[in-house]
């Protein structure tokens, strides 16, 4: 933004001196801007890089209470993400970092792919191939937030390699990275991970999708997953199924989304996750619903009410989510949230 400010002052001085004053600042100003808003890069079509810019914006107000926990309420930003993307030859790349609640910046995606021959390859910081749940975009996915299963069983991201093959309607990809959700640096003591997923359209309205990764971190342990879809029209239909097996014992959980969009603007939808650790016999069970509302493809209201059947146990990673650890059922979340992309 300060450089297209520095070339627009700089045109309109330029250009007011030689017209003598026939045309103003304000008017340089809007044929400027006019032809930028015909552009989705800032470079020119010649030129062997682009850089596209984007992000989305994210404002939540949440109220939590019941069981044996608090009252806990209040706005918050749980997202603001800035996101770079481009090409350089025949390079894609993608960099973007978010600001979150607490004020602190992270890096979120830094990669860059090519295809050779029919073979993608991608390196950097990345999500790997695993959980469906949390390789869909933030601003894509059904409910206001991911679920508890997801973030407890999820991959996050990663620093590492993969390779992808398109073979029309199955998609093979396989990544050998730091780990699941692992920090990123030289001198930190990631461990490391190899994961592959396949995803099969099956029909246009039917698909599924399964994968299995091996992680070496603190602890050693295979998990896999597996899940299906069905988009049928306005009707969107989700299941999934992850498990870990440690040394100690298997973890699981398991998820159900119900979408329909009643007009082109409202969508209202269900979820209901179930799950077990081997550290509590409290399993998971949390139903919610609730709506999205799209003003239109970039601003999009969700509010939403969730109610646990069981207790939360510590186990459990609520993430983002605004759950709270408890030991017995009654515990509810009320949510509501404008998301602006740009």
């Amino acid at each position: 933004m300060k450089k297209i400010s520095t070339i627009i002052l700089s045109l309109a001085v330029s250009g007011v001196a030689a017209a003598n004053d026939y045309m103003s600042i304000e008017d340089v100003t809007n044929h400027v801007m006019m032809d930028a808003s015909s552009r989705s890069s800032l470079f020119a079509n010649d030129l062997p890089a682009t850089l596209n810019v984007g992000g989305f914006l994210q404002t939540r107000y949440s109220y939590s209470s019941g069981s044996d926990t608090a009252a806990n309420y209040g706005f918050s930003v749980p997202r603001a993400r800035i996101i770079l993307s481009g090409s350089v030859y025949n390079w894609n790349y993608k960099v973007s970092g978010q600001w979150s609640e607490g004020s602190d910046f992270s890096l979120k995606d830094a990669w860059a792919s090519s295809d050779f021959e029919s073979v993608n390859f991608k390196f950097g910081q990345f999500k790997t191939p695993f959980m469906k749940e949390v390789l869909v975009s933030q601003t894509d996915i059904l409910g206001i937030e991911r679920s508890v299963v997801s973030s407890t069983f999820g991959q996050g991201r990663s620093q590492g390699v993969q390779l992808s093959h398109d073979f029309g309607p199955l998609t093979a990809s396989a990544a050998y990275s730091d780990g699941f959700d692992t920090a990123n640096g030289a001198g930190v003591q990631n461990g490391y991970a190899a994961t592959g997923r396949l995803d099969w359209d099956v029909f246009d309205w039917f698909n599924l999708g399964a994968a299995i990764s091996y992680n070496q971190q603190a602890v050693t342990y295979w998990t896999w997953t597996a899940d299906a879809g069905v988009p049928v029209g306005d009707l969107t239909l989700d299941g999934a199924y992850v498990s870990a097996e440690y040394d100690n014992g298997r973890q699981w959980g398991t998820t159900a989304q119900l979408g329909y969009h009643i007009t082109e603007e409202l969508q209202p939808y269900v979820e209901y996750q179930y799950g077990e650790l081997d550290t509590t016999s409290e399993q998971l069970s949390i139903i919610t619903g609730g709506f999205n509302y799209f003003f239109n493809a970039n601003v999009k209201l969700g509010a939403d009410f969730g109610y646990a059947l069981n207790g939360i146990a510590a186990g459990w990673n609520t993430g983002e989510t605004g759950w709270n650890v408890s030991t017995s059922s009654g515990e509810y979340l009320a949510r509501v949230q404008l998301q602006l992309e740009f």
